[in-house]
């Protein structure tokens, strides 16, 4: 019998769709020790022009100009575009991507990233393939360039964007509802001891775990400074993921206080450092959140960026599970009142639990190996 041939596609715009690439490639292989399971991220490969149109812009935006991205975002809803470029800047930026897909001939295609259903979707519209597409949306939001005519399922977050693909014309059958993806490891106790020695943490003082995106941008090295102004014996652990700017800033930092700063790059410790972490603040990116609610833990949030990162805070916050700030100060400010409130803390704690969606990888896995035990959990899941 033919192994599957599964390709899972992403775009780095941030770490967070590389993470729910690489968290659903590896519960494939989990599920199906045989299949042929290749990651792509387009970006790698991509031609600098195409980086310098199609990349660069959004991030200058995002950080320098929230407001203008927001507008245009709001225009793409609005006006249901149906694509983020024309289709010819793709083929012409990413043609490394197109030759993998037509040597690698998959069975499926596992899109988590709007960009990479738009490469998936011009790809089997042109004939280079003729996988089925599975469109993994990572926050509780989305914007109608998902929603493509060669695209054969769409693994949801919530009932709020079930309905907004509905909406857009989206047949309920080929939406099912099944969370974020998040990687096994969120579900494994692990060995915290381990790690507050690798980090040289103490047991005597609460952790606060301050997260900014795994690119940037953020204002992470405002609130780690706020942290530090405090009189509280606090340990602040800052994971600045990609952003090696954020990273020297923390890194200057010289506390006078009892606080301690420990300022992390890129980690694969992220379970561990969630599970024995009394509050982390962060910006809301999808897979952080899900991640957070995985481990049960208290989210203070910050600095948003326009559109699903402002919907997925909002969902957290009527759940109960995290406080959405305006400032880097104010985010500093709650996250100690946090520390001071265990009450209030286990009560995030235990809402961010019963929002959490652990199962939602293999769900998504099963989907991508087309297998039919996923299917009977739509009508349930729709109501969730």
């Amino acid at each position: 019998m033919k192994s599957p041939h599964i390709l899972v596609l992403t775009l780095s715009f941030g770490s967070g769709h590389v993470r729910a690439a690489e968290a659903i490639a590896s519960e494939i292989l989990r599920q199906v020790p045989n299949a042929e399971v290749v990651t792509i991220d387009a970006l790698v490969d991509s031609g600098f022009l195409f980086r310098a149109g199609y990349v660069w812009p959004y991030w200058a935006m995002v950080r320098y100009a929230p407001r203008l991205w927001d507008r245009l975002f709001t225009r793409r809803l609005s006006q249901r575009h149906s694509s983020t470029v024309p289709h010819w800047i793709f083929e012409f930026g990413c043609p490394e991507v197109f030759k993998a897909i037509a040597n690698f001939r998959p069975d499926t295609i596992v899109a988590t990233e709007v960009g990479a259903c738009e490469i998936a979707s011009i790809a089997r519209g042109k004939g280079i393939t003729t996988a089925r597409i599975v469109n993994v949306i990572t926050d509780y939001e989305t914007e109608p360039v998902w929603v493509q005519p060669e695209v054969d399922v769409y693994a949801v977050a919530d009932k709020h964007v079930c309905n907004q693909l509905s909406d857009w014309r989206v047949p309920l059958e080929r939406i099912v509802v099944c969370g974020i993806p998040t990687d096994r490891e969120f579900q494994i106790r692990q060995d915290v001891q381990k790690t507050r020695a690798k980090y040289k943490l103490s047991n005597d003082a609460p952790i606060i775990l301050v997260m900014g995106g795994g690119m940037g941008p953020t204002r992470m090295d405002h609130v780690v400074a706020f942290l530090t102004a405090s009189a509280k014996r606090i340990q602040i652990v800052a994971v600045t993921g990609h952003d090696k700017r954020t990273l020297r800033r923390i890194e200057a930092f010289e506390p006078s206080t009892p606080a301690t700063v420990r300022v992390l790059g890129w980690t694969n410790d992220l379970p561990a450092l969630m599970q024995m972490a009394s509050v982390l603040i962060t910006k809301p990116g999808g897979l952080t959140t899900a991640e957070a609610t995985v481990s049960a833990l208290a989210l203070v949030m910050f600095d948003p960026i326009p559109g699903p990162e402002c919907r997925n805070a909002q969902r957290l916050v009527e759940k109960g599970a995290g406080i959405l700030t305006s400032a880097a100060g104010e985010a500093a400010t709650v996250a100690l009142l946090l520390l001071d409130d265990e009450s209030l803390r286990r009560r995030m704690s235990a809402n961010a639990k019963r929002l959490a969606r652990p199962d939602a990888t293999a769900a998504i896995a099963r989907l991508a190996l087309n297998d039919s035990v996923a299917e009977p959990r739509l009508a349930s899941a729709i109501t969730a």
